[in-house]
Formats: structure tokens, C-alpha cells, sequence
């Protein structure tokens, strides 16, 4: 089930990662327009969601579209694309290479597929409910650490204060429990990370469904756990996220609760 979405998928995201790759490698730095809450958006964020829309529009003209940059559609059907174009703006657009694309494809209310590249590594993580995680050909797990103070964590935060506010305790909390704890500025890529094992947990207060939701997939595939920050199962309305293999999971949970962030 999902494989032909999934194949189409996967070709809009390397059409339009390679769209970015191009232009990143031209190392000049894109003029910047701002959305709502100081939010950074580019022309290649925009040129991205065309060729996605592009791709998607003509295989599945009947899919519902929510894209982040207001691409999209709002068809009377049960699945629902949901597309980041660019992940990682700020970085882009600074000449860092930590970005993606980003496509989830819900059914109703729950994710069933999900899709993040990174044309600069050429690494793709994808996911399909019920088949396991996959980074290009390599199937992911998450990682068998279980003590929190060896582990590696990551943060991000969506717009607002209350949110910084969030991100700001957590921070300074999680740094002297952990090995460490950063914030690098792609929540696909760091729920990605999650998944190959190659940090042990990502936290998130007030992200956008396009921003997680083909990670939070990808996690929960490759055998993690994947909640809000009261440890309900998260879902597209979700206003966090915790995504964690279970152990850690837990531990980050306890001192969520002690911060009184959950």
C-alpha cells in the first residue's frame, strides 16, 4: 500500500532538492522576504513547493494539499499531502548544509508516509506505516542507549515568545542532564537523526505539522517512541513533540514534568 505514492514522492523531493543544491552551491546569499511571526522565507523555498505541487498535482489531482507556503488545496478527499519545501530556511540561506525537503501524506488524521531529503549529503529517509525506515537502502533504528546522560539531544521551537521561553529552559535543563544538547535548525533532519540512531532524542514546543510530520513517521518506523509533551500519541494536532526511543523517552518526560514544560 502507498508504493506509488511513495515513488512520486520520492521524485519530488530529489527534483526539488536538486533544484536547491544548485543554487546552494552558487554560494550567494538569497534575498530574504518575511511571513508572519518574523518567519524567513526565499524565492527557492516557493520555487521548491512548484515543483513539488507540480509533481503531486498531476499523479494525485484529487489529494488534498497543505504546504507551507500556501500551495496548496483543500479537495474533499481522506488524504491530504502535507509538504515542506525548504526545512532549515535560516540555514540555507547562510550557506549551511543542513536542510531538506520534507512530504507526509496523511489518511485523515494519521500519517502514513513520509519522505525527507538532504541534497547537499544526498541522503533520503522514508517510511511508509507498517514497512520500517529506510535512510537511501538502509533500514534505521533508533538507538539502543537507554541513560539519558549519555545521550544526545536535539531542540527546536516554533514562533513566539512562549515558545523561545520553552526552548530557553529546556535547554539549560537538558545540557547538564544529557552528553549534550543542540538546536540545529531542521526538525526533519534532526527527527532523521532520531531515527538512524544518530542522537538520541528531538524536542519540539510549537512546531508546524509540515515541520515533523514525515519525521515523526520516520521515528516511530524505526522503533521509537513518538508523543507530546504529556505523553499522549502525537497526532497533527499536537502542540509538541517528543521523540525518543522508549527509555529515553521516559527520562525526558520526568524532567519535562519538573520544569513544568508539559
Amino acid at each position: 500500500m502507498y508504493k506509488k505514492e511513495l515513488t512520486i514522492a520520492k521524485k519530488a523531493v530529489l527534483q526539488a532538492g536538486a533544484m536547491l543544491k544548485k543554487e546552494f552551491l552558487k554560494k550567494k546569499n538569497p534575498s530574504l522576504q518575511f511571513k508572519k511571526n518574523n518567519e524567513r522565507v526565499t524565492a527557492y523555498d516557493k520555487k521548491a513547493e512548484k515543483i513539488i505541487l507540480s509533481i503531486l498535482k498531476k499523479e494525485f489531482p484529487n489529494y488534498q494539499i497543505l504546504s507551507e507556503e500556501g500551495g496548496g488545496n483543500k479537495n474533499p478527499n481522506d488524504l491530504c499531502w502535507v509538504i515542506d519545501p525548504l526545512d532549515g530556511t535560516t540555514n540555507f540561506t547562510i550557506n549551511h548544509p543542513l536542510f531538506c525537503v520534507a512530504i507526509a501524506l496523511f489518511k485523515k488524521n494519521e500519517v502514513v508516509l513520509g519522505v525527507i531529503y538532504n541534497p547537499i549529503l544526498d541522503e533520503l529517509y522514508w517510511a511508509i506505516k507498517g514497512q520500517g525506515a529506510f535512510k537511501n537502502k538502509q533500514r534505521l533504528k533508533v538507538s539502543k542507549q537507554k541513560d539519558l546522560k549519555k545521550s544526545v539531544l536535539t531542540y527546536c521551537h516554533g514562533s513566539g515568545e512562549k515558545n523561545t521561553q520553552k526552548a530557553y529552559k529546556l535547554y539549560q535543563r537538558f545540557h547538564n542532564l544529557s552528553r549534550h544538547c543542540r538546536h540545529f535548525g531542521c526538525t526533519q533532519l534532526e527527527l532523521a537523526m532520531v531515527a538512524a540512531g544518530n542522537t538520541q532524542a528531538h524536542l519540539v514546543s510549537g512546531g508546524k505539522i509540515w515541520d515533523i510530520a514525515a519525521g515523526a513517521l520516520i521515528v516511530k518506523e524505526a522503533g521509537g517512541t513518538v508523543t507530546d509533551w504529556q505523553n499522549r500519541p502525537w497526532n497533527k494536532k499536537s502542540s509538541s513533540i517528543l521523540a525518543a526511543p522508549s527509555q529515553i523517552q521516559r527520562q525526558c518526560l520526568r524532567e519535562l514534568k519538573k520544569l513544568k514544560l508539559s
